[in-house]
């Protein structure tokens, strides 16, 4: 069984810097269990800046390290990466009671990539690390109802960061 990890904004921003505990704890993870978090375009445009003043961002740093990378482009002409995508927009714009275009597309692009992954047979499980519970489970009900709800799994990055910490002590 192949499996995907897609990690959102949130994750990085609950990590911090590199000389944090909780970075290094998801480093650890991520080395130990041979795990590559890979980011959507759109988070990982979320985590940068284009600032010369502004040292090497976090993500940057574990890009380098190779345990994370950034996905190719969405293919937003495969029918299921767009149903995917609207799907998870109207989900959380349902939950907070807003228009769906005021979603941002970063936490709908976690389930459109899982989608993506899922349906051209390249993963046969997906996790997605992210705080956003509501993008949590919107993939999970999204991607469930295209037939995958057997293959994908939200982790709640908060939790999952915590964990890491209680099990190195």
């Amino acid at each position: 069984m192949s499996a995907l990890h897609i990690a959102d904004t949130g994750l990085f921003v609950a990590m911090g810097q590199p000389s944090n505990s909780r970075y290094q704890a998801v480093r650890r993870f991520a080395r130990r269990n041979d795990v590559t978090f890979v980011l959507p375009e759109r988070v990982y445009e979320e985590l940068t800046v284009d600032d010369p003043d502004v040292e090497t961002p976090p993500v940057d740093a574990a890009i380098n390290e190779g345990w994370v990378t950034v996905a190719p482009p969405l293919e937003f002409s495969e029918p299921i990466v767009s149903r995917v995508m609207d799907g998870v927009q109207r989900y959380i714009a349902n939950a907070d009671d807003r228009p769906a275009d005021e979603v941002e597309r970063a936490d709908p692009a976690l389930a459109a990539l899982a989608a993506q992954q899922l349906s051209n047979g390249v993963v046969t499980e997906v996790y997605i690390y992210t705080t956003d519970t509501l993008a949590g489970e919107g993939a999970e009900a999204v991607l469930a109802s295209e037939g995958y709800e057997d293959s994908i799994t939200f982790v709640n990055g908060f939790r999952f960061i915590e964990d890491l910490l209680t099990d190195d002590n």
